[in-house]
């Protein structure tokens, strides 16, 4: 296995785009009254509807310079949903055009001359580009600091779950969400408790005794966005780091076929900086266990970042050859060192996984 060393310029993009990333470029327009109502008594009461069968799903966290780049991943109800708004919007544009067609035929009966007789096209119909829209207000400290509203899109696969990101500094908040119909006639709420860690530049360059990870997270796929996006966005089946430029398809657990090659990441927290070209100089050994025996060894990675970012194969070594990992449940074992003078920072991570038939 090997890093990928194009990567190695996110982190350092994101620590340049946090300096004037305060908080995400995002227009507060205007809101619904029963929208403020809703999210009023779900800050006063804390207690969510279940219209929508709105959950959360977890988050995602990318470190900046001063804060942290938070992705909240929810699902919701929303296809069947959409299915039967379009099922409306078709029976009430058929009604219409009906009567309109009726209306025309009475006006032609009176008119003698085929030449004469009354023409109409029905207009197109044409389906709005969204049925749902998500409100999003965080509470610190019983003080709301940001609220946003993104469309939540429709079109394409089946929604497994949606995402938003958002930047914070580490701490507790409370994320209330609101998913609202487009007309106004329904909408659905849940409240999230969320701890953002510590995560910043700052903290990941603390040097420590030990060395530690954030949440490990392995992606069944990464991609690069043709530009930047600052806007509060909601996403469907992905998370994104606008200011990054990235797309990011978290596997939704840690089970792959032997087939797969996911990618693991996660950030080094404790090792030591130095004033160089590369001022991170972190080893890392890969092996995968079976129980107390290892089956696969990897080559030894150097890290001139505290991201790490590696492809996965589950491949089997067994003295010069290799096979793919039968089906059964693995530790994936990361032993990390900080070789930077002055550090003796070390730290072992493991990561259980299952390979599936």
């Amino acid at each position: 296995m090997r890093t990928i060393m194009s990567r190695t310029g996110w982190l350092l993009l994101a620590f340049t785009l946090s300096v004037s990333l305060a908080a995400q470029e995002a227009v507060r327009t205007s809101i619904p009254e029963s929208v403020i109502n809703s999210l009023d008594g779900l800050q006063k009461t804390r207690t969510a509807n279940r219209v929508f069968n709105v959950h959360y799903r977890g988050s995602y966290f990318w470190a900046l310079e001063k804060s942290v780049y938070v992705n909240v991943a929810f699902s919701a109800d929303l296809d069947g949903d959409a299915v039967g708004m379009k099922e409306r919007g078709k029976k009430q544009y058929d009604e219409r055009v009906a009567a309109e067609m009726k209306k025309l035929e009475e006006i032609n009966k009176k008119i003698k001359k085929e030449e004469e007789k009354k023409k109409w096209e029905p207009p197109v119909l044409v389906y709005p580009e969204t049925f749902h829209d998500l409100y999003m207000r965080v509470i610190k400290d019983g003080q709301v600091i940001q609220e946003y509203r993104s469309h939540i899109p429709v079109e394409g696969e089946a929604a497994a779950y949606y995402s938003f990101g958002t930047i914070l500094a580490p701490g507790e908040y409370d994320v209330l969400l609101n998913i609202n119909r487009v007309d106004n006639s329904k909408d659905g709420t849940q409240i999230i408790k969320l701890q953002v860690p510590e995560l910043t530049l700052m903290d990941i360059t603390k040097p420590r005794k030990d060395l530690q990870i954030s949440a490990p997270v392995f992606y069944g796929e990464v991609k690069q966005l043709l530009q930047s996006e600052t806007r509060f966005t909601v996403l469907k089946n992905k998370y994104e780091n606008g200011p990054a430029q990235l797309d990011f398809f978290p596997c939704a657990s840690n089970t792959f076929k032997n087939s797969d090659k996911p990618t693991l990441t996660f950030f080094i927290l404790g090792a030591v900086a130095v004033q160089s070209a590369e001022p991170w100089n972190i080893s890392a050994n890969i092996e995968i266990r079976s129980g107390k025996e290892r089956v696969a060894k990897f080559e030894e990675l150097k890290l001139n970042n505290p991201y790490f970012y590696q492809p996965i194969e589950f491949i089997k070594k067994d003295k010069d050859k290799t096979s793919p990992l039968p089906a059964g449940e693995y530790m994936l074992v990361v032993e990390l060192k900080d070789n930077n003078q002055g550090s003796q920072a070390k730290g072992v991570f493991e990561i259980a996984f299952k390979i599936v038939e």
